[in-house]
């Protein structure tokens, strides 16, 4: 069969493009360090290294969630120590007022510390976790959630919630995907619910004789035992949060070294491949040169 020289042309051309192009891939990937640089190199590994950089963003995304509720958990174990600390030191001038023969003017001043340890309640209750987000003020975000009424007689005269909703709703994470997991602690079910405010004031009072110290320092009991209690709570959403953080770093080693393992060339192999397909286009030129047919212009040289 006889073949034209325009069809025996275009057939040398593909082939050197062809081998062109087997050139410059390779120049590609050692430039690169990476087996393809476009999904047409090769579509299934292209496929699954995006499947991993998906699964590996929507990881990141979630160890997000995960150190952000660790450090409010953090925060709010700091602070309800605080809180706790404050109580203890209520009760234990409560138990000192309790003793009969401790002066009035004593109780007195024993009432006037404890209204400044609730002072100092009130405002770890409106502490700010990160300069906007009200720390025990729920989904109540913006002003303080808990206000104060001064007296006139120098004591606070009503303590509560600065509006209606201050202190309640939930402040919960995506730390696995459909999984929640509420970080904050509800400052009206603590402090207002719960009695903390409620107890420091009846200790107060009864320090000033006009109250019952033993109700109040059964009062303050009960405060303690509530702050305990969420604290217990704070402190096993943290290790969860913690146990989380660590699956999910061990699960990037894992996607790096898989991505590695589908993505990233063997220089060595990579450059030996380039040197190859070097020869093979020179090759392919020199074959090229001797087969194509000489074309009159050649000839009147």
């Amino acid at each position: 069969m006889r073949v034209s020289n325009a069809t025996l042309r275009h057939n040398v051309m593909r082939n050197l493009q062809l081998s062109l192009r087997e050139l410059e891939r390779s120049q590609r990937q050692m430039s690169s360090g990476r087996v393809i640089s476009q999904p047409s190199d090769n579509p299934v590994v292209a496929a699954k290294l995006l499947n991993i950089s998906s699964a590996l963003a929507e990881s990141e995304q979630f160890q997000s969630n995960v150190r952000d509720g660790i450090s409010w958990l953090s925060v709010t174990d700091t602070n309800l120590g605080q809180v706790g600390e404050a109580l203890h030191r209520a009760k234990e001038l409560a138990l000192a007022g309790a003793n009969a023969t401790m002066p009035d003017d004593a109780k007195v001043y024993m009432a006037r510390e404890v209204d400044q340890l609730l002072r100092h309640v009130v405002a770890l209750a409106n502490v700010s976790f990160d300069g906007n987000r009200s720390l025990f003020g729920g989904t109540h975000h913006g002003t303080a959630p808990f206000t104060v009424t001064e007296g006139a007689d120098g004591f606070l005269a009503v303590v509560g919630a600065s509006s209606a909703g201050a202190g309640e709703g939930a402040v919960s994470y995506e730390i696995i995907r459909q999984i929640d997991i509420q970080v904050n602690t509800e400052g009206f079910r603590l402090f207002v619910a719960g009695g903390v405010f409620n107890a420091l004031l009846a200790v107060r009072d009864a320090l000033r004789g006009t109250g019952d110290i033993q109700l109040a320092i059964a009062g303050m009991d009960d405060a303690l035992n509530t702050v305990l209690n969420e604290r217990a709570v704070v402190g096993a959403r943290h290790n969860r949060l913690v146990v989380t953080e660590q699956r999910y770093q061990e699960e990037t080693v894992t996607f790096a070294e898989l991505s590695s393992k589908l993505g990233d060339i063997d220089m060595a192999e990579a450059i030996m491949n380039f040197n190859v397909r070097e020869h093979v286009y020179q090759a392919a030129l020199a074959a090229a040169a001797r087969v194509l047919q000489p074309t009159l212009l050649d000839f009147l040289r």
